[in-house]
């Protein structure tokens, strides 16, 4: 990967990431860690974990990085409170309670689902951080609860914000992970290296920036594993892509063609772990000592374990998979980690 995106350096586009609100939340310049063990297992290529799971609040993850600039905008509006409707076991949720606390803002949780009878991984989490939770059953009832919490929040005094409705919404996303591969690519030519592919899990915002530097750098591919099949992720990073180079002031377009999306690790549904997923799971845990979760990472980790199988990968290459964090979530589904829901992957 180049230093220079056409007549910008790296430390260009930094500046004009710079350039837009945000704040100082998440722990960035997170590890870089060599898996040399699950690589040799693999008999693949040279593999590398970006610890993105190590960002700090609320147990970490990748949500951190974009609520930098999410909340920046909810703080400009001197808000006092953050509406957000997210999915009931939702990483997202709890890491904006937990940004939320350390600005002094209260919460308001209105998650899609029925209130567990175990309250368990990430739902217990929020609750620990003191959110105020609401269940609802579908995206139309979370949305008209949202706007009834609003105005009564309103009619109270209060100066409440509704986190789904902000306008850095998805390109937050973008930026931070244009941002984060940059970060990585930094890491690597410290120690000579060079990366090949990309790994990570994504549903097409945080995709969008690592498919911005793809376009920009090159000489590196981009794999992102989505966990769901609700909409064309394609098509989807590609318009966020486009709206993150506009407001970078960047001269670049990209059409869903662009993007490389690996859709066939889903599973059953979204929100359900899979067998690769559980494999994959499992492989890192024994291997590297790295606990990723069943959902998200999991699954994403999965394409990248069965393209190493595949071959389409040689020994001299260079991965990286992006952690983005989410290991509640193996709370939540704690009977497939039990001695008989265990699949069998050797532990040496």
């Amino acid at each position: 990967m180049s230093k220079n995106i056409g007549s910008l350096t790296c430390a260009e586009v930094r500046a004009r990431i710079a350039r837009i609100p945000r704040l100082d939340i998440a722990i960035k310049n997170t590890p870089l860690i060599e898996a040399c063990n699950l690589a040799k297992y693999l008999g693949g290529p040279r593999l590398f974990v970006k610890r993105d799971d190590l960002t700090g609040i609320a147990l970490g993850g990748n949500k951190l990085r974009n609520l930098e600039f999410r909340l920046a905008v909810t703080m400009a509006e001197q808000a006092d409170l953050v509406i957000v409707g997210l999915d009931l076991q939702s990483n997202s949720a709890r890491q904006t309670v937990g940004a939320c606390n350390k600005l002094g803002l209260d919460t308001i949780l209105v998650l899609q689902g029925e209130r567990p009878e175990q309250i368990q991984g990430n739902v217990l989490v929020d609750y620990l951080l003191g959110a105020e939770i609401h269940f609802v059953r579908d995206p139309h009832e979370q949305r008209r609860l949202m706007d009834s919490l609003f105005a009564a929040c309103k009619a109270d005094g209060r100066r409440p914000h509704i986190l789904n409705d902000n306008p850095m919404f998805e390109v937050a996303s973008a930026l931070a992970y244009l941002e984060t591969l940059i970060e990585m690519h930094e890491q690597l030519d410290a120690i000579g290296a060079k990366a090949t592919a990309f790994y990570m899990s994504s549903s097409g915002k945080g995709a969008a920036g690592f498919e911005i530097a793809r376009k920009l750098f090159g000489g590196f591919a981009v794999h992102c594993v989505t966990a769901t099949s609700e909409f064309n992720v394609p098509a989807r990073t590609a318009l966020i892509a486009n709206q993150t180079c506009e407001a970078l002031g960047l001269d670049l377009r990209l059409g869903a063609t662009d993007i490389t999306n690996h859709a066939d690790f889903v599973g059953q549904q979204y929100g359900v772990p899979n067998l690769a997923g559980n494999e994959a799971l499992q492989l890192f845990a024994r291997k590297e000592g790295l606990i990723l979760d069943p959902i998200y990472t999991g699954k994403a980790a999965a394409a990248m374990v069965a393209h190493i199988r595949e071959g389409r990968f040689a020994e001299d290459d260079l991965i990286v998979f992006v952690h983005t964090g989410g290991c509640p979530a193996i709370f939540t589904w704690n009977q497939l980690w039990s001695e008989t829901g265990m699949q069998t992957v050797p532990s040496r």
